[in-house]
């Protein structure tokens, strides 16, 4: 129940911050930044003014900080292409700054989890499953895989098939 929660917050971050940073960065958009201020959607799902308002809020608080991490993670990574190039330059200097890369990469992620985990528990039970079913349509008309996995019951794998039996499972 918990992974398939987290498997879902995470889906939901890969849409909700492509939506919400795409907004923020288009220079030609045509909707405001941000799903939830986006008309049709706020009508299809049903938000009230203090659930955008409280979405709003969440993306605004939390924009700096997703900024400050990208920023960091960008630094990061010009060292290590400056360090590739040093031919004088030892694997174990490198393995270092590679780990700082990742933890970088790491951080932004939790950090950007976290805001749709928040945003998410904004919606109620009905808009979440509505915002699945759109997360899913958005994500076919983009041509990209699904946003979300299918619903794991239990006993089913994290991609919604039935869980092999015992007798099914090959030996280590």
């Amino acid at each position: 129940m918990m992974l398939s929660r987290i498997c879902h917050l995470t889906a939901a971050g890969v849409l909700l911050s492509s939506m919400a940073v795409t907004g923020a960065e288009s220079s030609q958009q045509t909707t405001p930044r941000g799903w939830w201020r986006n008309e049709s959607i706020v009508k299809d799902l049903g938000l009230n003014a203090e659930q955008t308002a409280r979405l709003n809020a969440i993306f605004e608080t939390t924009m700096p900080e997703l900024r400050q991490d990208r920023e960091e993670l960008e630094r990061l990574e010009a060292k290590l292409s400056r360090m590739i190039q040093d031919e004088r330059m030892d694997e174990a200097s490198l393995a270092r700054q590679i780990d700082r890369v990742e933890m970088a990469r790491a951080s932004g992620n939790k950090t950007r989890s976290l805001m749709l985990l928040r945003m998410y528990r904004v919606l109620t039970r009905e808009q979440r499953t509505r915002f699945d079913q759109l997360s899913k349509e958005w994500a076919a008309s983009s041509g990209s895989r699904p946003v979300f996995p299918p619903a794991a019951s239990p006993g089913a794998s994290p991609q919604g098939k039935p869980a092999p039996s015992d007798s099914q499972r090959r030996p280590g």
